[in-house]
């Protein structure tokens, strides 16, 4: 478990370059977020939002039906803080929840590593199963009100560097129960009061620790999410109100393929 917020939390966050076209060759191209879990023996999967890999997911209207994905990059940071970047191969298998309203994908990196010594060709600043927050977190340990923290690229990002920026809020819903914001089931997601724009789709959202081991209501910090929106109702576009699906939808979907 995370006794404080982890010393390379920033940059747990990678750049992800997505690029959809359509059959008449329009494309549409996009910055989004994602970061890496380690599963079973090892493995390293990367998570992201479903959105960010199909632009046609939940959508109201079919202005995006006929778009594939056609080009999917991830760029991250070794602990020398140089960059690195591969594509995903097409073949790379993608996994959703059963549930089609929980908005995340885990996803196989199989990279094509053009231009990268072999020797190089690993993924850093990874987090194990174990910093998952579980479903007793949400039960009893996390409260509204709660700090958390999220790191990914939104427009604000820092464009000279090409680095993450982190950004925080309050937990605003009541983590016991899955938060809908138009009275649907919309998964298994929380409200938070946080300024979630275009780019932090797929930020991991961390709770840090509260108190210590020896007060009251203390808990330990743990990966609690995946950043995935905001909600518009404002006549500025941003109601201040942001939501993240909740960790234990990527375990669930490690348990349902046998990827754990």
């Amino acid at each position: 478990m995370f006794h404080e917020p982890p010393k390379n939390f920033l940059y747990s966050s990678y750049r992800v370059d997505a690029k959809h076209t359509d059959s008449s060759g329009t494309s549409k191209e996009g910055i989004a977020t994602g970061f890496v879990v380690e599963g079973r023996a090892g493995e390293a999967w990367f998570i992201t939002n479903r959105h960010v890999v199909d632009l046609d997911y939940r959508q109201a209207t079919a202005k995006f039906k006929d778009f594939q994905l056609a080009e999917f990059s991830i760029t991250g940071r070794r602990s020398d803080d140089s960059i690195y970047t591969f594509s995903l191969h097409p073949s790379a298998r993608m996994f959703f929840h059963d549930d089609e309203e929980n908005d995340v994908v885990v996803i196989e990196p199989h990279c094509v590593w053009e231009g990268v010594p072999e020797n190089q060709r690993s993924l850093h600043w990874h987090f194990g199963k174990e910093h998952l927050a579980d479903e007793s977190v949400f039960k009893e340990s996390l409260q509204p009100f709660d700090v958390v923290c999220y790191a990914g690229f939104p427009d604000q990002h820092d464009k000279l560097g090409n680095r993450p920026i982190l950004r925080s809020g309050h937990i605003a819903s009541d983590p016991r129960y899955d938060y809908s914001w138009d009275s649907k089931a919309r998964g298994q997601c929380v409200a938070y009061e946080g300024f979630s724009l275009s780019g932090s789709s797929g930020s991991p959202v961390f709770a840090p620790p509260r108190g210590t081991t020896t007060m009251p209501n203390s808990r330990h910090g743990f990966l609690v999410g995946i950043n995935a929106g905001h909600l518009p109702n404002h006549p500025s576009g941003h109601s201040g109100i942001s939501y993240f699906y909740k960790s234990t939808v990527i375990t669930e979907i490690f348990a349902r393929n046998g990827l754990a």
